[in-house]
């Protein structure tokens, strides 16, 4: 090809911008590259120091900021597991057994603070913390709107459940204790389940068109978690056919 002289000039400067540029990029990114890896290594002198080192802040071979052995390393990688986005497993106070429970046994637990959603928290329990003790249930965005729930565990026979095999099998009723008719019994709901307390102080679990004289509300059930009890006999042939197949 043929350039003018001043064509050439033109394009000598252009080439000249682009090499020197293409110069600069490099040495920035090595010099980056360098700095994670300092940092890196560095955290790992530190005692007892925590720092955290973002992504803008390394740049260069993927394997400069893991630890030696890691996750990513060698071609190797750890199973992972990320938690749902919802409600985590929820430990939840008993306040005692039902029936015989009194209304000084279900207010006395303090309730756990619950997990964030997509999280989950961190407890250390003391002997003394509830004598009654706790149990672990699936996390449920209807419990997780009402912290103050405690778990009364119950004979089924007691609330009139019934079960596939016939027999009597403990379950536990959760119990809101901030409910709104706790402080104002005339909002109580006919057509909701409550722990009412009587004269004595015992708690009964039911629902009532009213607060009978001298009674109190201790709090309204949110339900009642049930085992799981398969049929006797079921399980053979079609599962269609049984009555405990879920689609």
């Amino acid at each position: 090809f043929f350039f003018w002289p001043h064509e050439l000039a033109r394009w000598s400067l252009f080439v000249a911008v682009m090499l020197s540029l293409f110069v600069a990029i490099s040495v920035s990114l090595n010099a980056r590259a360098r700095l994670g890896t300092a940092v890196v290594r560095g955290l790992s002198r530190t005692a007892g120091a925590v720092m955290v080192v973002g992504a803008a802040d390394i740049v260069g071979e993927v394997d400069n900021w893991r630890p030696e052995g890691g996750h990513g390393t060698g071609n190797r990688f750890m199973p992972l597991d990320t938690v749902a986005m919802g409600p985590g497993p929820m430990l939840m106070a008993i306040a005692g057994l039902y029936p015989g429970l009194t209304a000084a046994e279900l207010r006395a637990p303090q309730p756990l603070p619950f997990a964030p959603a997509g999280g989950w928290n961190y407890h250390r329990l003391l002997a003394d913390g509830v004598p009654t003790g706790f149990v672990a249930l699936p996390g449920n965005e209807l419990v997780a709107e009402h912290p103050d729930t405690v778990a009364v565990v119950c004979d089924g026979t007691s609330l009139g459940v019934e079960f596939a095999d016939g027999a009597s099998h403990e379950c536990l009723a959760l119990i809101d204790r901030s409910d709104e008719a706790v402080a104002n019994p005339g909002l109580l709901d006919p057509r909701q389940f409550y722990a009412l307390s009587d004269a004595a102080g015992r708690v009964h679990i039911r629902w009532s068109d009213g607060v009978p004289e001298g009674w109190t509300v201790q709090g309204r059930l949110i339900f009642t978690q049930l085992p799981h009890v398969k049929k006797p006999g079921s399980g053979g042939g079609f599962a269609e056919m049984d009555d405990d197949f879920e689609f």
